[in-house]
């Protein structure tokens, strides 16, 4: 589980990152990234009520967040990030999630560098 210093709670926190911040996509995922000003990440997950009922958008949260749990090491620590499913008939499956999430770390880092 995350820890709470590195989460995005608060909606003007979400805002800020919106406001302020570049996206990257893929098929599957978005995610918007900005930078902050700590050395710390701090991750949010934003699921639209279009993608489903609260069953399917808690189902999706939660995998992405063991995902990004995961990858937690390869984030870049001066980033503040916020990752959005892709609305489709089809959601997309674990593995595919990985995959997406792996990509988009990749172009953020090739961002900052």
């Amino acid at each position: 589980m995350m820890e709470k210093q590195y989460r995005l709670r608060k909606n003007y926190q979400f805002n800020y990152v919106y406001k302020h911040g570049k996206a990257f996509s893929d098929k599957n995922l978005v995610v918007v990234f900005c930078q902050n000003k700590n050395n710390k990440p701090k991750i949010g997950f934003s699921i639209s009520k279009k993608f489903g009922k609260a069953v399917k958008r808690n189902k999706m949260r939660r995998r992405l967040k063991e995902i990004v749990n995961k990858r937690f090491g390869l984030l870049e620590r001066k980033y503040n990030y916020i990752f959005l499913p892709r609305i489709k008939e089809e959601p997309a499956t674990f593995a595919q999630l990985e995959k997406s999430v792996d990509y988009l770390l990749e172009k953020v880092k090739k961002e900052q560098a």
